[in-house]
Protein backbone atom coordinates (compact mmCIF):
# COMPACT_ATOMS: atom_id res chain seq x y z
CA UNK A 1 0.00 0.00 0.00
CA UNK A 2 1.45 3.38 -0.89
CA UNK A 3 2.25 5.97 1.53
CA UNK A 4 -0.52 8.43 -0.50
CA UNK A 5 -3.61 5.81 -0.08
CA UNK A 6 -2.43 5.35 3.80
CA UNK A 7 -2.92 9.09 3.71
CA UNK A 8 -6.30 9.05 1.96
CA UNK A 9 -8.05 6.10 4.27
CA UNK A 10 -6.81 8.02 7.63
CA UNK A 11 -7.95 11.24 6.35
CA UNK A 12 -11.17 9.57 5.44
CA UNK A 13 -11.25 8.01 8.81
CA UNK A 14 -11.08 11.10 10.92
CA UNK A 15 -13.84 12.16 8.95
CA UNK A 16 -15.94 9.70 9.80
CA UNK A 17 -15.41 9.97 12.98
CA UNK A 18 -15.98 13.47 13.61
CA UNK A 19 -19.02 13.07 11.77
CA UNK A 20 -19.94 10.49 13.90
CA UNK A 21 -19.46 13.15 17.13
CA UNK A 22 -21.07 15.53 15.55
CA UNK A 23 -24.13 13.52 15.24
CA UNK A 24 -23.97 12.20 18.25
CA UNK A 25 -23.74 15.89 19.64
CA UNK A 26 -26.87 16.75 17.77
CA UNK A 27 -28.66 13.71 19.28
CA UNK A 28 -27.28 15.00 23.05
CA UNK A 29 -28.63 18.30 22.40
CA UNK A 30 -31.72 16.74 20.96
CA UNK A 31 -32.54 14.65 24.17
CA UNK A 32 -31.55 17.57 26.89
CA UNK A 33 -34.32 19.25 24.51
CA UNK A 34 -36.97 16.56 24.80
CA UNK A 35 -36.43 16.39 28.94
CA UNK A 36 -36.82 20.04 29.13
CA UNK A 37 -39.78 20.46 26.58
CA UNK A 38 -41.76 17.23 27.23
CA UNK A 39 -43.94 19.31 30.07
CA UNK A 40 -45.38 21.07 26.86
CA UNK A 41 -45.05 18.43 24.70
CA UNK A 42 -47.79 16.18 27.29
CA UNK A 43 -49.89 19.22 28.64
CA UNK A 44 -51.98 21.65 26.78
CA UNK A 45 -53.93 23.50 29.64
CA UNK A 46 -55.67 26.57 28.64
CA UNK A 47 -56.10 29.42 31.21
CA UNK A 48 -59.16 30.65 33.04
CA UNK A 49 -59.29 34.42 34.72
CA UNK A 50 -60.24 34.49 38.21
CA UNK A 51 -63.71 36.21 37.69
CA UNK A 52 -64.16 33.38 34.92
CA UNK A 53 -67.69 31.68 35.98
CA UNK A 54 -68.84 28.22 35.09
CA UNK A 55 -72.61 28.50 35.18
CA UNK A 56 -73.42 25.78 36.81
CA UNK A 57 -72.37 23.64 39.69
CA UNK A 58 -70.00 25.10 43.16
CA UNK A 59 -66.72 25.91 42.67
CA UNK A 60 -64.11 24.65 45.60
CA UNK A 61 -60.64 25.70 45.88
CA UNK A 62 -58.03 23.06 47.47
CA UNK A 63 -54.74 23.81 48.82
CA UNK A 64 -52.24 21.28 47.65
CA UNK A 65 -49.22 22.66 48.64
CA UNK A 66 -48.18 25.41 50.43
CA UNK A 67 -50.20 28.78 48.73
CA UNK A 68 -50.62 26.18 45.41
CA UNK A 69 -54.50 26.06 45.15
CA UNK A 70 -56.19 23.94 42.22
CA UNK A 71 -60.27 24.95 41.35
CA UNK A 72 -62.80 22.11 41.11
CA UNK A 73 -66.00 22.09 39.94
CA UNK A 74 -68.57 19.84 41.66
CA UNK A 75 -72.08 19.29 40.31
CA UNK A 76 -74.46 17.96 42.57
CA UNK A 77 -77.35 15.80 41.34
CA UNK A 78 -80.31 15.53 44.09
CA UNK A 79 -80.93 12.62 46.30
CA UNK A 80 -77.29 11.61 45.18
CA UNK A 81 -75.12 9.51 47.83
CA UNK A 82 -72.13 8.55 45.74
CA UNK A 83 -69.98 11.08 43.52
CA UNK A 84 -68.26 10.86 40.11
CA UNK A 85 -64.32 12.15 40.26
CA UNK A 86 -63.91 13.17 36.83
CA UNK A 87 -60.20 13.22 35.63
CA UNK A 88 -60.41 15.13 32.07
CA UNK A 89 -57.17 14.72 29.56
CA UNK A 90 -54.58 16.58 28.96
CA UNK A 91 -56.03 19.61 26.85
CA UNK A 92 -58.43 22.58 28.00
CA UNK A 93 -59.75 23.02 31.47
CA UNK A 94 -62.73 22.46 33.42
CA UNK A 95 -64.74 25.04 31.10
CA UNK A 96 -63.60 22.83 27.85
CA UNK A 97 -64.05 19.16 29.35
CA UNK A 98 -67.34 20.38 31.16
CA UNK A 99 -69.19 18.96 28.45
CA UNK A 100 -67.63 15.34 28.62
CA UNK A 101 -68.74 15.65 32.42
CA UNK A 102 -72.22 16.30 32.57
CA UNK A 103 -72.43 13.47 29.69
CA UNK A 104 -72.18 11.24 33.08
CA UNK A 105 -74.62 13.08 34.64
CA UNK A 106 -78.30 11.30 35.39
CA UNK A 107 -77.13 8.51 37.33
CA UNK A 108 -78.19 10.21 41.23
CA UNK A 109 -74.45 10.50 41.32
CA UNK A 110 -72.44 13.99 41.59
CA UNK A 111 -69.92 14.54 39.41
CA UNK A 112 -66.92 16.43 40.89
CA UNK A 113 -63.88 17.87 38.41
CA UNK A 114 -60.83 18.87 39.91
CA UNK A 115 -58.49 20.92 37.08
CA UNK A 116 -54.73 20.03 37.23
CA UNK A 117 -51.97 22.62 38.23
CA UNK A 118 -51.68 25.96 35.56
CA UNK A 119 -55.01 24.48 34.08
CA UNK A 120 -57.99 26.89 34.10
CA UNK A 121 -58.10 29.03 37.52
CA UNK A 122 -55.47 26.29 39.47
CA UNK A 123 -52.04 27.89 40.25
CA UNK A 124 -48.79 26.45 39.43
CA UNK A 125 -47.80 23.91 37.05
CA UNK A 126 -46.96 20.54 36.24
CA UNK A 127 -43.91 19.05 37.48
CA UNK A 128 -43.48 15.47 37.67
CA UNK A 129 -45.38 12.20 38.17
CA UNK A 130 -45.16 11.95 41.60
CA UNK A 131 -46.75 15.54 41.77
CA UNK A 132 -49.60 14.74 39.98
CA UNK A 133 -50.50 11.96 41.83
CA UNK A 134 -50.07 13.63 45.02
CA UNK A 135 -52.85 16.39 43.89
CA UNK A 136 -55.11 14.32 42.92
CA UNK A 137 -54.70 12.12 46.63
CA UNK A 138 -55.39 15.50 47.95
CA UNK A 139 -58.89 15.72 46.10
CA UNK A 140 -59.29 11.83 47.05
CA UNK A 141 -59.49 12.79 50.32
CA UNK A 142 -61.35 15.65 50.59
CA UNK A 143 -64.09 13.72 48.35
CA UNK A 144 -63.73 10.92 51.69
CA UNK A 145 -65.17 13.81 53.99
CA UNK A 146 -68.79 13.75 52.47
CA UNK A 147 -68.95 10.67 50.84
CA UNK A 148 -68.34 7.00 51.69
CA UNK A 149 -65.41 5.55 49.81
CA UNK A 150 -67.37 2.53 48.51
CA UNK A 151 -69.85 5.21 46.54
CA UNK A 152 -66.97 7.04 44.92
CA UNK A 153 -66.52 6.15 41.40
CA UNK A 154 -63.33 7.13 39.66
CA UNK A 155 -63.55 7.82 35.80
CA UNK A 156 -60.66 9.03 33.84
CA UNK A 157 -60.17 9.97 30.33
CA UNK A 158 -57.12 9.83 28.12
CA UNK A 159 -54.23 11.44 30.61
CA UNK A 160 -56.98 11.29 33.19
CA UNK A 161 -56.75 7.86 33.56
CA UNK A 162 -52.72 7.78 34.95
CA UNK A 163 -54.35 9.60 37.40
CA UNK A 164 -57.38 7.61 37.74
CA UNK A 165 -55.58 3.86 38.09
CA UNK A 166 -53.42 5.25 40.63
CA UNK A 167 -56.04 6.71 42.78
CA UNK A 168 -57.60 3.56 42.54
CA UNK A 169 -54.46 1.11 43.10
CA UNK A 170 -54.06 3.33 46.31
CA UNK A 171 -56.98 3.56 47.60
CA UNK A 172 -60.59 1.41 47.89
CA UNK A 173 -63.27 3.38 45.73
CA UNK A 174 -66.46 1.25 44.31
CA UNK A 175 -65.49 1.50 40.88
CA UNK A 176 -63.09 2.44 38.13
CA UNK A 177 -63.58 3.90 34.33
CA UNK A 178 -61.23 4.77 32.03
CA UNK A 179 -62.29 6.29 28.82
CA UNK A 180 -59.23 5.54 25.74
CA UNK A 181 -56.17 5.16 28.20
CA UNK A 182 -52.97 4.32 27.56
CA UNK A 183 -50.76 1.74 28.22
CA UNK A 184 -48.35 3.83 30.03
CA UNK A 185 -46.54 6.94 28.60
CA UNK A 186 -43.69 5.37 27.80
CA UNK A 187 -45.41 2.78 25.64
CA UNK A 188 -46.45 5.73 23.83
CA UNK A 189 -43.12 7.33 23.63
CA UNK A 190 -41.71 3.63 22.17
CA UNK A 191 -44.01 3.97 19.11
CA UNK A 192 -43.46 7.41 17.89
CA UNK A 193 -40.14 8.06 19.30
CA UNK A 194 -38.11 4.90 20.54
CA UNK A 195 -34.50 6.42 20.17
CA UNK A 196 -35.52 8.55 23.09
CA UNK A 197 -34.20 6.80 25.97
CA UNK A 198 -37.09 5.84 29.08
CA UNK A 199 -35.46 7.03 31.77
CA UNK A 200 -35.57 10.83 30.53
CA UNK A 201 -39.17 10.40 30.99
CA UNK A 202 -40.68 12.78 34.23
CA UNK A 203 -44.33 11.52 33.44
CA UNK A 204 -44.09 7.37 32.96
CA UNK A 205 -47.69 7.24 34.06
CA UNK A 206 -47.78 3.27 33.97
CA UNK A 207 -51.29 2.85 33.65
CA UNK A 208 -50.60 -1.16 33.69
CA UNK A 209 -49.03 -1.10 36.70
CA UNK A 210 -51.39 0.74 38.95
CA UNK A 211 -53.78 -1.56 37.56
CA UNK A 212 -52.17 -4.64 38.84
CA UNK A 213 -52.88 -3.10 42.49
CA UNK A 214 -56.68 -2.24 41.72
CA UNK A 215 -59.46 -4.12 43.70
CA UNK A 216 -62.05 -2.73 42.48
CA UNK A 217 -64.22 -3.31 39.50
CA UNK A 218 -63.19 -2.07 36.62
CA UNK A 219 -64.25 -1.08 33.19
CA UNK A 220 -62.30 0.30 29.89
CA UNK A 221 -63.81 2.32 27.03
CA UNK A 222 -62.08 2.77 23.50
CA UNK A 223 -62.56 3.62 20.23
CA UNK A 224 -61.29 1.08 18.03
CA UNK A 225 -60.27 3.83 15.11
CA UNK A 226 -58.35 5.76 18.02
CA UNK A 227 -55.83 7.80 15.98
CA UNK A 228 -53.67 9.03 19.12
CA UNK A 229 -54.00 6.19 21.89
CA UNK A 230 -54.59 2.70 19.68
CA UNK A 231 -57.28 0.28 20.91
CA UNK A 232 -54.75 -2.67 21.41
CA UNK A 233 -53.84 -0.61 24.88
CA UNK A 234 -57.04 -1.44 26.18
CA UNK A 235 -56.30 -4.84 24.96
CA UNK A 236 -53.03 -5.49 26.92
CA UNK A 237 -54.89 -3.38 30.23
CA UNK A 238 -57.15 -6.34 30.34
CA UNK A 239 -54.38 -8.97 30.20
CA UNK A 240 -53.64 -7.54 33.25
CA UNK A 241 -56.84 -9.13 35.20
CA UNK A 242 -58.89 -10.39 32.54
CA UNK A 243 -61.84 -11.43 35.30
CA UNK A 244 -61.92 -8.03 37.18
CA UNK A 245 -60.95 -5.36 33.48
CA UNK A 246 -63.94 -5.82 31.07
CA UNK A 247 -63.37 -3.58 27.93
CA UNK A 248 -66.10 -2.12 25.88
CA UNK A 249 -65.32 -1.38 22.14
CA UNK A 250 -66.51 1.85 20.57
CA UNK A 251 -66.93 1.12 17.27
CA UNK A 252 -65.57 3.30 14.98
CA UNK A 253 -65.11 6.06 17.58
CA UNK A 254 -61.69 7.53 17.49
CA UNK A 255 -59.84 9.32 20.37
CA UNK A 256 -61.59 13.04 20.83
CA UNK A 257 -65.32 11.34 20.72
CA UNK A 258 -64.91 8.55 23.06
CA UNK A 259 -66.25 10.58 26.14
CA UNK A 260 -69.29 11.16 24.05
CA UNK A 261 -70.09 7.88 22.65
CA UNK A 262 -73.27 6.67 23.36
CA UNK A 263 -72.53 3.42 24.16
CA UNK A 264 -70.45 4.50 27.28
CA UNK A 265 -73.01 6.59 28.69
CA UNK A 266 -75.49 3.11 28.52
CA UNK A 267 -72.94 1.30 29.60
CA UNK A 268 -71.77 3.64 32.75
CA UNK A 269 -75.33 3.79 34.08
CA UNK A 270 -75.69 -0.16 33.95
CA UNK A 271 -72.14 -0.23 35.38
CA UNK A 272 -72.69 2.25 38.29
CA UNK A 273 -76.43 1.26 38.98
CA UNK A 274 -74.94 -2.44 40.02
Amino acid sequence: MSSKTGKKKSGCFRWVKRLGGFIFLLYLIGLGSLYFLQDDLIFHPDRLPENHSFRTGTEVELEVDKGIFINCLLMPESGAEGVILYLHGNRGSNRRCLRQAQSLAGNSLDIFMPDYRGYGKSDGAMYGEKQAFADMQIVYDYLLKDYREENITIVGYSLGSAMASHLAAENNPGKLVLVAPFYSILDLKNMRIPIVPSFLAKYPFRNYRALESVRCPVQIYHGTNDELIPFSSALRLQEINPDGIEVIPLKGEGHRGAIFDHALRRGFSQFVRK
